[in-house]
């Protein structure tokens, strides 16, 4: 599939116009109809642009043998290994900073003193608070 016809199909879907598409990808309008109109090929920082526009890959807009852009998953399939869908699933649940905090300090403490400490600390956390 040609450069011009993956962008009509994925303006389509997003139900865009050419001007609009230039307004959201920060290309001119006329860069964007040369393209669309197969008369220019858009240099590695508009294709970069356009790709981010549409939510495609540059991969995908580059290749003319690509009918489907292989950096999308699928609906129903992740493209992250099943432990890092996890990882990103509990680092959603106590905020993304948090998880970030955590995991800077994991680089410096080892994995098995880390995992003892947080253990300990829902350990105490779940105890009642004694009273004096």
């Amino acid at each position: 599939m040609k450069l011009a016809e993956k962008l009509y199909k994925h303006m389509h879907a997003l139900g865009m116009n050419q001007q609009k598409l230039a307004r959201v990808s920060g290309i001119s309008d006329s860069e964007v109809s040369r393209v669309m109109s197969g008369k220019s090929q858009p240099g590695l920082e508009n294709a970069w642009k356009l790709a981010k526009a549409l939510n495609v890959s540059v991969d995908f807009l580059a290749d003319d043998k690509l009918d489907e852009d292989p950096g999308v998953a699928r609906p129903g399939a992740s493209a992250l290994p099943e432990a890092e869908e996890q990882l990103l699933k509990i680092a959603r649940q106590v905020g993304l900073f948090q998880a970030a905090q955590v995991l800077g300090l994991l680089r410096f403490i080892d994995f098995d003193v880390a995992m003892r400490r947080l253990v300990d600390a829902r350990v105490a956390g779940e105890q009642p608070a004694s009273r004096n």
